[in-house]
């Protein structure tokens, strides 16, 4: 039996589509790496390179810190481009929101992207 050449179409080209819509803007971009490294159990990477040992809270000082919290925000040091490279350690775990990343993973992004953690720290990156 032959599969109908548009039956064969459908499926790639349903795919392709399902990637289209608007990207996601430079604070949503931040806020995700944020959270992603943030979720518990915290990696000690997180506290000791942020100095947030013992603090409930991980997210809000990085957001305040890094200005990403700003609905106007967008990265310059890094660029958007290199701090999607800097997140992709993070989505080894799964692409949804509640995928946490291994503590490698963490500790990958961190070494291979000083700029996106001096943007973290609030020393360097974006425009509000």
């Amino acid at each position: 039996m032959r599969t109908p050449f548009l039956a064969v179409l459908a499926v790639p080209l349903g795919a392709a589509l399902g990637c289209l819509g608007p990207e996601a803007s430079d604070a949503a971009v931040c806020a995700d790496y944020i959270h992603r490294i943030c979720s518990l159990p915290r990696c000690p990477i997180v506290d000791g390179t942020f100095a947030l040992a013992g603090a409930a809270d991980c997210e809000t000082p990085l957001l305040v810190h890094s200005r990403c919290i700003e609905p106007g925000f967008t990265f310059s040091t890094p660029s958007r481009s290199a701090f999607l490279g800097c997140r992709a350690p993070l989505l080894r775990a799964g692409t949804e929101v509640a995928a946490h990343p291994s503590c490698e993973d963490i500790a990958q992004s961190f070494a291979s992207c000083p700029d996106a953690v001096a943007l973290l720290a609030g020393t360097d990156g974006g425009t509000p």
